[in-house]
């Protein structure tokens, strides 16, 4: 089945979804309960109704930064004094 931007599919697995982007052989899916996903097109996948007319999305969909629970690195941050500079890592 061909699949576009704005569908409302439903998955065996991850429940009611919307196609945000379909990509050749994938279809990225932001799912109402499991997030954001990207599978293939050969997936089995009914087509579903939105769960209401106005419904919106509640949480932050960025594709960027770091997944969630990623350990951040420490950022080294310079100390300037009149007479050198000084490294230090924040605790």
């Amino acid at each position: 089945m061909s699949w576009k931007s704005q569908d409302w599919i439903e998955h065996a697995s991850f429940g009611l979804g919307r196609v945000s982007e379909s990509r050749g052989d994938r279809l990225d899916i932001d799912f109402v309960n499991s997030g954001a996903k990207t599978i293939l097109m050969t997936t089995l996948l009914k087509r579903a109704n939105p769960p209401s007319s106005d419904f919106k999305f509640t949480r932050d969909k960025r594709k960027s930064g770091s997944p969630k629970g990623a350990a951040r690195r420490p950022r080294l941050v310079a100390e300037t004094s009149d007479t050198s500079t000084v490294v230090t890592q924040p605790s």
